[in-house]
């Protein structure tokens, strides 16, 4: 019971899902959902609102001068805070990553003050419908380069149409650079993260797919699906200074970019476990 009653995307077992085990664990993870907004919240800001009814919300000119020139110079000066670089190599893309816990990024007077930022914050517990640790952030610089793009290349999960996981998860991002349509933006569904009757159904159609194979398990559609479900499309095209936060339960891709783009994000998320009715997660690291 307990692969069942925890945060895994989908559960490999061809009989339970055909008797509706997903669909199951996506009725009860938002009954928990529902009491924890409940007890935690009576009124929500129109930020909030707008986060919990479209599944995403983009704020600009999110910080003041001054914090956005202090974020901007912690980003490009990354190397002089204690952190660990990784490089990802995803379909056309090369992300190169530069991750701080939280230890690690209190220390950063910009960043701290942007992941501290009441505005921020109470978009994410609403979202999440729980108070949540920031545990880190990752500064993030995807990039196209020609080798990637001159013959043909397996697409990544990110490059096609996806939700994360079947239940509601936050994803931050903060843009201390414009992002222009070539830099292949976030594509995002607005109202897709809402379980309709259409959703619910190629949920249960998706688990029993899954079930059979070990090939990734996100849940993705294609051009069919898509018109199924009804779904349409907005691009993160933002200008500096934009904070987008969103909902990894709705339908989103990575944009197209052209060969030699770049764009860069200062980037969190969570994926807690939906079966719990905790108001508070607590942190094992102190401030």
């Amino acid at each position: 019971m307990n692969g069942i009653f925890s945060g895994e995307k989908f559960i490999r077992n061809y009989f339970f899902n055909l008797f509706g085990l997903h669909i199951f664990r996506i009725v009860v993870s938002q009954l928990f959902y529902t009491i924890r907004n409940a007890k935690l919240f009576r009124k929500l800001s129109d930020e909030q609102k707008t986060l919990r009814k479209d599944g995403i919300i983009f704020i600009n000119n999110f910080l003041s001068e001054e914090e956005f020139e202090s974020v901007k110079n912690e980003f490009e000066n990354s190397k002089n805070f204690v952190g660990v670089d990784s490089s990802i190599e995803e379909g056309d893309s090369i992300w190169s990553r530069r991750k701080f816990n939280r230890s690690q990024y209190m220390v950063m007077p910009g960043t701290k003050k942007l992941l501290l930022n009441s505005r921020l914050l109470e978009l994410i517990y609403a979202g999440e419908s729980r108070i949540v640790p920031i545990s880190a952030v990752w500064f993030d610089t995807i990039s196209y380069p020609e080798k990637k793009n001159e013959g043909k290349h397996q697409e990544a999960s990110a490059e096609l149409l996806h939700s994360d996981i079947f239940y509601p998860s936050i994803k931050v991002f903060y843009f201390p650079y414009d992002v222009k349509d070539e830099d292949g933006p976030l594509n995002f569904s607005p109202g897709s993260h809402h379980f309709t009757l259409r959703r619910l159904w190629l949920e249960y159609r998706k688990s029993i797919e899954l079930s059979k194979t070990k090939d990734d398990d996100y849940l993705h559609v294609n051009d069919v699906e898509k018109e199924f479900l009804k779904l349409k499309n907005i691009k993160a095209i933002v200008p500096a200074n934009t904070l987008v936060v969103m909902n990894g339960l709705a339908f989103h891709r990575r944009g197209d970019a052209i060969v030699g783009a770049k764009r860069s994000v200062v980037f969190t998320q969570f994926r807690y476990n939906p079966f719990s009715l905790k108001t508070k997660i607590v942190s094992p690291l102190k401030k």
